[in-house]
C-alpha cells in the first residue's frame, strides 16, 4: 500500500498519455528556450519515479494570439491537440509540471495513470534532438542530478503554463500540491530556473532570487523549497 498523498483540488489531476499532444503545445507556448516537450512529458507519465500533473481550464478560443509568431503560424487545431472528451466540455489543459521522486521512494509507481488509448506517436531521435544543444544539455543533466545539488530532495523538473492562462493561479495550485507532498514525506524540494525568468508562481520564491544571474542562489523563504537559478 502506498503512503497517503495530498488530494487533487479543483481542476488539478494526474496527466494521461492522451494529454501529451496538448501538453506539448502548452510547453512550447510557455517555454520558448527549450525542446523535446512532448517526449519529456511522455517519459514522465510512463516513469514510475515521476509525477506529471496538469490543470484544466475553460478553453480560450483565441489562445493562439498569446503565443510567439513562429508557433502561432503552425498552431494545431483544437481537435488535434485536445482530447475529444475535454473539447466537448469546452476545457483544455492550461498548465503542466513534471516532478521527480527520490531514488527508492516508497511512492514508486504511485502516480502512474491507468492504462488507456490515445498515446501519441513520438518523433524519431533525430527530430527530437534537432534544436538541442548537446553541451548545454549535458551540463544541465550533470549539475541538476539528484546526487549533486538536489541531493536528498525531490525535483521540480519542468513547470509550464500556456500564456493565455497566465496569472490565474494554475502553477501555484501545482506547486502547493507538491509542497504538501514534501511535507507528508518530510523531505525538501529542488527547482531550477533559467537566468532570464522574471516571474514565478512558486510559493516562497523571492523576487531577488528570481533575478539572480549565472550563479546558484538558494530560495530560503519556504523551508520546503531548495531552488537554484543558473
Amino acid at each position: 500500500m502506498f503512503p497517503a498523498s495530498p488530494a487533487f483540488e479543483g481542476a488539478l489531476r494526474l496527466a494521461r498519455l492522451s494529454d501529451i499532444t496538448r501538453i506539448g503545445v502548452v510547453a512550447a507556448a510557455s517555454f520558448y528556450h527549450s525542446s523535446c516537450y512532448r517526449d519529456s512529458f511522455r517519459k514522465g507519465v510512463l516513469d514510475p519515479d515521476s509525477i506529471v500533473l496538469v490543470v484544466e481550464a475553460t478553453l480560450d478560443q483565441k489562445e493562439s494570439i498569446h503565443v510567439y509568431d513562429a508557433l502561432a503560424a503552425v498552431y494545431p487545431p483544437f481537435d488535434v491537440q485536445i482530447p475529444k472528451d475535454m473539447l466537448e466540455n469546452g476545457k483544455a489543459i492550461a498548465a503542466a509540471a513534471i516532478f521527480s521522486l527520490l531514488p527508492h521512494s516508497p511512492r514508486h509507481g504511485q502516480f502512474q495513470p491507468q492504462p488507456e488509448g490515445g498515446d501519441p506517436k513520438t518523433p524519431d531521435d533525430q527530430l527530437l534532438n534537432r534544436d538541442k544543444n548537446p553541451i548545454a544539455s549535458q551540463i544541465m543533466d550533470e549539475v541538476l542530478h539528484p546526487k549533486k545539488i538536489f541531493k536528498g530532495r525531490m525535483a521540480i523538473d519542468m513547470m509550464v503554463t500556456h500564456p493565455a492562462y497566465w496569472r490565474s493561479g494554475h502553477a501555484t495550485l501545482i506547486a502547493r500540491w507538491f509542497i504538501e507532498l514534501a511535507k507528508l514525506d518530510g523531505i525538501g524540494l529542488g527547482v531550477a530556473g533559467l537566468p532570464w525568468e522574471r516571474h514565478s508562481s512558486l510559493p516562497g520564491v523571492s523576487k531577488k532570487s528570481r533575478q539572480s544571474r549565472f550563479r546558484a542562489t538558494k530560495y530560503t523563504q519556504n523551508p520546503y523549497l531548495h531552488g537554484w537559478v543558473f
